[in-house]
């Protein structure tokens, strides 16, 4: 009978000491919880109870390059010089992807491709900023070494034009000697290529005027950096300097609209007998992409087939 009694008492006394037990344990979690913590999981962040100082939380990381999302294509307008010289080197040629979105300045591009992980354009080397990441070209960075030795393929002349009446300017004259000086020369090898590294140097001529010179967005920059310094020479000298793309320039230089007209393209035949036309650099078209897309490299055959609309994927990119 004592024993029976004894065997009672601890089985009461199991079943108490598994029920506080069961009290202490924390509750078990609903499916609405489960999810949440897996979303906090997913976002790359634990609950803030699980946080300690030796592990502190950390920042979710950036979404994840889809290579499966659809190629946004922006390009220049047709008579843009950077379109011409891409189109001609790349074979492209007049075959370009109808879905392409079309800027007709440098800046555009710049900044749609800064704004769009999956987009893809063209500018001028000249032009680049750390917004945007230029791939290199079937193993070639854009660099003024590779493009004055040509390894670089992508490269076009960086020219001024002007008519027949203009090219008697004093002025118009003066200032074209100062691009083509030693220190016009050293303006155009820091962002862009000298094409004379053995220019002499220039003599400020005191002359007095107003030039305007107008034309491609790509020479624009190099532009205003040498106007700054033939100012500084020439202080009397005022020099207006527009945009508008290669073609504008051209056009206007032709009819005498504008003193110089500037172009990022070669002129063509039926140009050339209106026009005299001097190289005052080399430059280089880089193909840019957004800093988040992790492709380094392109070939010449991979830009075709984007631009033409053959690949339409960046998966498509090996």
């Amino acid at each position: 009978m004592k024993k029976a009694i004894s065997l009672a008492l601890i089985a009461v006394l199991t079943l108490a000491l598994f029920a506080a037990c069961a009290d202490s344990s924390p509750p078990a979690s609903s499916p609405d919880d489960q999810s949440n913590l897996n979303l906090n999981r997913d976002a790359g962040s634990s609950p803030a109870a699980q946080n300690t100082p030796e592990d502190p939380p950390q920042a979710s990381p950036a979404p994840d390059f889809d290579a499966d999302r659809v190629i946004a294509v922006f390009t220049r307008e047709e008579g843009s010089g950077t379109r011409d010289a891409f189109v001609s080197v790349t074979g492209v040629g007049e075959d370009m992807y109808a879905e392409a979105v079309v800027e007709s300045e440098t800046n555009q591009i710049l900044t749609k491709v800064e704004e769009n992980p999956y987009a893809i354009g063209y500018i001028s080397v000249g032009s680049l900023s750390s917004s945007v990441k230029a791939l290199t070209l079937d193993g070639v960075a854009p660099s003024n070494a590779t493009i004055l030795d040509g390894s670089y393929t992508l490269q076009r002349p960086l020219l001024v034009c002007v008519n027949e009446e203009k090219a008697r300017d004093e002025l118009v004259q003066d200032f074209i000697a100062f691009m083509l000086s030693a220190q016009g020369q050293a303006i155009s090898a820091t962002k862009w290529t000298a094409i004379n590294a053995a220019a002499a140097d220039y003599t400020p001529s005191g002359l007095t005027g107003t030039l305007k010179v107008g034309g491609s967005t790509s020479v624009e920059p190099l532009m205003q950096s040498i106007r700054q310094a033939y100012i500084d020479l020439n202080p009397s000298v005022t020099i207006e300097i527009s945009g508008g793309g290669s073609g504008t320039g051209i056009s206007e230089a032709t009819s005498g609209v504008i003193d110089i007209g500037m172009s990022s393209r070669a002129l063509r035949d039926n140009e050339k007998e209106a026009l005299e036309d001097i190289n005052i650099a080399l430059d280089g078209v880089a193909v840019i992409v957004n800093p988040a897309n992790p492709i380094e490299n392109i070939t010449i055959e991979q830009i075709k087939a984007i631009f033409t609309g053959e690949i339409t994927r960046w998966s498509g990119v090996n």
